[in-house]
């Protein structure tokens, strides 16, 4: 069901678009402004620039993910590669999931890549084993997730940077849910239809991942969890990754060629 080729084609383009060197210009770019922003912090310095750092990078890491994949397929369907390559003896089952074993490749580089240079910040100001672990797993989840979004969202829609803003939406969205859920039980004040809104908004959050409880950085300073928590971040991105592949799969499968 996975084409070695495909795989390999699509982690060479990810080479020649210079994808790892990108991420690690903007990665010394991340630590070195978080430094520089630390130094003029008055109490807690380490901490700031452990915070200012996870969160920047992940950020930053995020985004030339997101745009790399959703270029790259829109580029493919514009110069008619995936034409080419479904007229050759290529299901396209097997196009969705090499592509998406390509692309979970390259979130799983860069989640590692990401994983030793803030582990390595926070281990040298003396942060738990235990929280710096939950966090790499929880930002290689969450890394793997967004990309496979990002292949959604590109085939789907024609433009890439409606797709782009479709990912960040979804992004922001997957990020807020739990405040947005939190004003949902407690209301401010309440109006016509809020009891409707509520209701739909828990039906949306059945549907979205919880990428707020996936990526916390308050495990750097402070420690992660237990077992459970680890099977949670697990269990969450394969649930949601096997969601939107069926998702993308069922999309291809209805396109006309």
């Amino acid at each position: 069901m996975i084409s070695s080729v495909l795989v390999k084609y699509v982690l060479t383009a990810a080479i020649r678009d210079k994808l790892l060197l990108s991420i690690v210009a903007v990665v010394v770019l991340g630590v070195s402004l978080s430094l520089f922003m630390a130094s003029s912090a008055v109490i807690e310095q380490n901490q700031f620039s452990i915070v200012f750092t996870a969160s920047s990078l992940r950020l930053l890491g995020l985004a030339g993910l997101v745009l790399f994949i959703v270029f790259f397929i829109r580029r493919s369907f514009d110069a008619r590669d995936i034409e080419y390559l479904l007229s050759r003896p290529v299901s396209r089952s097997k196009l969705v999931l090499s592509n998406a074993v390509a692309f979970s490749t390259l979130a799983l580089a860069a989640g590692a890549m990401l994983s030793m240079i803030v582990g390595g910040l926070a281990f040298s100001n003396g942060a738990d084993l235990s929280g710096v672990m939950k966090w790499s797993l929880g930002v290689t989840a969450e890394y793997i997730i967004m990309a496979n979004t990002a292949l959604f969202f590109a085939m789907v829609l024609s433009s890439p940077v409606t797709a782009g803003m479709a990912v960040i939406g979804f992004y922001v969205l997957s990020r807020m849910m739990g405040e947005l859920l939190g004003v949902v039980a407690n209301p401010p004040f309440h109006f016509v239809g809020d009891t409707a809104l509520a209701g739909i908004m828990k039906a949306i959050s059945m549907l979205i991942p919880r990428l707020d409880l996936l990526t916390q950085t308050s495990w750097l300073l402070y420690g992660g969890g237990g077992f459970t928590d680890y099977v949670f971040i697990f269990m969450q991105a394969v649930v949601f990754t096997v969601l939107i592949l069926v998702a993308s799969l069922i999309d291809l499968v209805r396109s006309q060629f």
